[in-house]
Order: structure tokens, then sequence, then C-alpha cells
């Protein structure tokens, strides 16, 4: 399947704040029709058809070919872009291939990935003579409702669309899966005279072949600076995942996510971030070793807010990969590891304690657990491990990484690393095995 993006406006309302075309308006690292294309790959669309016009030329000398992007772009031109959005919508006649399915999306709306996914897996339920549009019936939520085009929408169809309409139950969120069927629309309404592609829809909502797909306030039309900032703030929430344990989402989080705001502005990379994250663990077991708890226990907690920049990254900017992943995992452990060796010899230095020995060889026994657990878990049945789903009352122990590092974190402010080890041994062990007992029901 193929994605035409509509890209030739002239985007006059953001100006003011913006010297460059609005499609190029880089939002957290990404311009807009850049982070289009590759939320677009993640869905499993490789070939794109830019329809461009005002900025013909700025866009396709920023986006080429397509190649660095490991899709292909192709592009079409409409010296006409000033009548409406249906014209440029209309040239894609020129390289529409007889009886495809395809999607077209707006260059300045911006979705939340799991939203496209979503949508995008509904083509094949789509008929020649039909088109799916994305909707959302959520109007309190919905930004700029003035500038949305309503949909009075009888269950999942479209009966009549307009930015004018005064009966309407949902709004267009300027994503469709169409057939040829929108371009044989296209073809008489721009032949009247009406340029819009609201106009040619309409055509097929009249004959009830608009289909609708809800959504639910992931989305934004970044028409202005408010819109701008609205997307802002939905693509930084999806940030948070349901892997995440008790202390990530309460705390490390609102933390991580405000430095993952200002890094998306660079070109660090999300490995770049890991291996910060991993010198930072190794210089707070530096300073458990020469009996500085209080230092060593504030970063600890840093790397493991920084911990969580890196994934961040990588789902905001897509720089997501298999080795990234093995990489920060790798490095986590070999952190862990360092900062308990650093605690023991902090406390077996002070001491002279035998109990050092044992306590520390069962906290470098249970650390692992929780992830190791949770990976042959997924290996094992294709189901990700979720903890807030099997876990019960015990998804609030503290043994998962964020959990365990705020632990070391107290113990270093409050110097009372043997009661940090103990408590690390005792909880990573205790999950384990609950872990062990609840999933037994799950496998069988």
């Amino acid at each position: 399947m193929r994605a035409v993006i509509l890209a030739a406006g002239g985007g006059k309302r953001l100006w003011p704040y913006f010297s460059r075309p609005k499609p190029l308006v880089s939002l957290l690292g990404l311009s807009l029709i850049e982070r289009n294309v590759l939320a677009l790959r993640e869905c499993g669309i490789k070939e794109f058809v830019i329809i461009t016009g005002c900025y013909s030329g700025e866009i396709q000398n920023y986006l080429g070919s397509g190649s660095k992007f490991g899709v292909n772009i192709t592009y079409l031109h409409n010296p006409n872009w000033e009548l409406g959005n249906g014209v440029s919508a209309y040239m894609f006649r020129k390289g529409y291939r007889q009886g495809e399915t395809f999607v077209i999306i707006m260059a300045d709306h911006v979705f939340e990935l799991k939203i496209l996914k979503a949508f995008v897996s509904e083509a094949q339920n789509i008929k020649q003579d039909e088109i799916l549009l994305a909707a959302d019936r959520c109007l309190k939520s919905i930004h700029d409702l003035a500038e949305c085009t309503k949909i009075k929408a009888e269950q999942n169809l479209a009966v009549k669309l307009g930015k004018s309409l005064h009966d309407f139950n949902a709004v267009d969120c300027g994503l469709f899966i169409c057939t040829g069927a929108v371009l044989e629309a296209l073809s008489k309404t721009v032949s009247q005279g009406r340029y819009t592609f609201t106009d040619a829809v309409n055509v097929l909502a009249e004959q009830r072949k608009v289909k609708l797909h809800y959504v639910k306030g992931a989305w934004c039309d970044v028409d202005d600076f408010s819109g701008y900032k609205k997307a802002e703030k939905i693509l930084l929430k999806s940030l948070v995942t349901s892997k995440d344990g008790f202390v990530s989402r309460v705390f490390n989080r609102k933390v991580s996510i405000q430095m993952t705001k200002l890094l998306a502005r660079t070109n660090i990379t999300p490995n770049q971030i890991t291996f910060l994250s991993f010198l930072i663990s190794a210089a707070s077991a530096v300073f458990f070793a020469v009996v500085h708890p209080l230092y060593g226990g504030l970063l600890t907690q840093f790397s493991s807010i920084l911990d969580g920049v890196d994934g961040e990254i990588a789902r905001l900017k897509f720089l997501k990969s298999n080795y990234g992943a093995l990489f920060d995992s790798v490095l986590d452990r070999y952190a862990d590891f360092l900062i308990v060796i650093g605690m023991a010899y902090s406390w077996y230095s002070q001491t002279s304690n035998p109990m050092v020995l044992p306590v520390c060889a069962a906290v470098l026994t249970g650390i692992p657990m929780s992830m190791l657990l949770k990976e042959k878990f997924h290996a094992l049945t294709g189901r990700p491990f979720i903890p807030e789903a099997y876990d019960g009352i015990f998804r609030y122990l503290p043994a998962n990484r964020d959990g365990r590092l705020i632990i070391v974190m107290l113990g270093g402010i409050f110097n009372l690393i043997p009661a940090a080890l103990i408590c690390l041994a005792a909880i990573t062990h205790l999950q384990t095995l609950v872990r062990l007992y609840n999933t037994r029901k799950l496998m069988f």
C-alpha cells in the first residue's frame, strides 16, 4: 500500500513563529512531514507520493528520494494549490494504479503511532467503492474545534461533512484510506468548481460509502502555534509505556520526558544516552566505594532517570533498533553489578562484617531475575509480561530496575547501605518466587 501526503498549502498561520515551510517545521527533532513518513513506515508503508505546491523545491530538497528514511518518495506538483486541497488530492490520478488502496494524510497532522497502526490495519476491510475516514467523537478534547471539519455520523458511517456544519457528532482527523472511488468523486467536484477534499468525501457520504474509524484524542492538526504545542504534548505523553514500573510512572517519567523534550532537538542518539547513563552509574559505584554514599545515591537515581531517556528518544524519533535494545539491556546489567559491588565494598571497608558476601551474592543473583523472567515469558508465550496484569498486589513491589535504584538512592542519602542491600536481596527474590507461582497458571 502507498501513502499520499498532501503538502501543497502555504501554512500562513505558522509564519509568525517559524521561518520555514510548515511541512518542514521541526516538532521534537523531526519535521512534521518527516514524522508522518517515518510513522507510516512503521505501519509497513514504504512507498510515498507527496503532493507539493507552494514549497515544492524546499520539500523535495529536504526529503529527496526517501532513501535516507528507508522508503521511496515520488512527487507530484500542483500549480493550482491555492484553489484547495481537493485539487491537490486529485493530482494523484496521474500516479494512481488501477484497483489500489492508498492512504491520504495531511502533512501537518500529527498522530500517535498506535492510532496510525490501528487505522492502517483496517485497509483490508475497505471495498473498492468505499473510503475509510479517521474520526474523533470526543468533542470536548478536540483542539480548535471551530476550525475542524465536522461530521454528522450515524454509527460507523459519515452522512455529511463540513466546517460550518451545526448538526455534528464527530470531526474529521485528516486521515483516510482511499480507493479509486475518491478520485472519481474528485473528478466530479473539481469539474464543478468545488475544490476541497471534503466536497469529494461528501459525494461518497451521500452514497453511504464513507466508513468511520473512531480515534480518541491522540492526534492534532498543527495549523497554528497552539496546535503545535498541543501536538508536542500528545507525542510526549505517548512515551509513557504500559511496561513502566510504579516508580517510573509516578516519578522518573515526569523528569525524563522533560529531558527528552530538550534533547530531542539535538543530534544525540539513544545509544549515546545509554552509554552516558552507564558512566554515571559507574561514577555512583565509585562514590559508594570511597564512602560518599550521598553522591553515590543521587547519581544512581540520575542514571535511572537518564536510562528512560534513551528509549524515549528512540520512540520519539523512530530510532529504535534491536541492537539498541540489546546494548541498553547489557549496560544496565553491568551498571547494576558495579553499583552493588561499590555498596558492598563500602559496607565491608567500614565494618569487616562477614555478612557482606552472602548478602551481596543474593542481590547480584536476584537483580537479573526480573528482566530474565519477563524476557523468557515473552519468548515462550509470544505475549509481553505486564506486571499490572500478572503480579497482582505485588506489582507495587519495588523490584524492577526503577524501584531497585530508588532503594539504592535512599540507602545512599540516609547512609543505610546494609539495609538497602538486604532490602534488595529480599524483594528481588520475593518477586521472582511470586512470578514463578503466578505464571504457572498462565503457561499451562
